[in-house]
């Protein structure tokens, strides 16, 4: 029995390496071109493997974009609400908000940005968009679960803090580090406007 066991772990490995390829092929490709512009024929080619293994593996583009999902949150590495942990102050717990959702954007910024824009024709990506937006709607309420705020102001900071926000700063050749200022004082400008106003009449 030991050298079947032997021979069907050899397929095993051969099979998830062969799955490996063809993922990574199909990141690098998607990253490059897109979900749509990129053929099977052409993941087949970057992974050095015949057309029909990889639709063996995955027989629609539906099924690839699905098996790409846990690469692409490897390269995001989203943050959790355990961020906060240990933080008792509403401005600590802002500021480390716009910190990691803007570090998670200039991670994965191709892959966000190709997500949004072909959402409206690949299922797939659109499930990937709504669940990016369910994590940054689940740490915003995270971050001011202990505090009370203005009325309204949680929607406003789940705004506040989306990718497109970070892409406007790098677009004007702003640093991720500067966005974060910025948008910090934002937030708390959402979160105690009558602060802000105290503070502009300068008391």
């Amino acid at each position: 029995m030991a050298p079947r066991k032997y021979i069907l772990g050899k397929r095993s490995e051969s099979i998830e390496d062969m799955r490996r390829r063809i993922v990574d092929a199909t990141v690098e490709l998607h990253s490059e071109k897109g979900v749509l512009a990129t053929s099977m024929q052409d993941v087949a080619e970057r992974a050095n493997v015949a057309l029909r293994t990889v639709y063996n593996h995955y027989p629609t583009i539906e099924d690839l974009v699905g098996g790409c999902g846990q690469k692409v949150i490897e390269i995001l590495s989203p943050p959790t609400p355990t961020i906060f942990d240990g933080l008792t102050t509403v401005e600590e717990r802002m500021l480390k908000l716009v910190r990691e959702l803007f570090a998670m954007y200039e991670r994965g910024s191709v892959q966000l940005e190709v997500a949004r824009c072909e959402q409206s024709k690949v299922a797939g990506l659109a499930d990937f968009v709504t669940n990016e937006r369910v994590l940054r709607n689940e740490l915003v309420g995270e971050a001011l679960r202990p505090f009370e705020v203005r009325r309204g102001a949680r929607k406003e900071i789940v705004v506040l803090t989306d990718y497109y926000v970070w892409k406007a700063f790098a677009e004007e050749n702003l640093t991720t580090h500067q966005a974060v200022k910025a948008v910090y004082r934002s937030l708390m400008a959402v979160a105690y406007p009558e602060a802000v106003g105290e503070k502009g009449r300068g008391k």
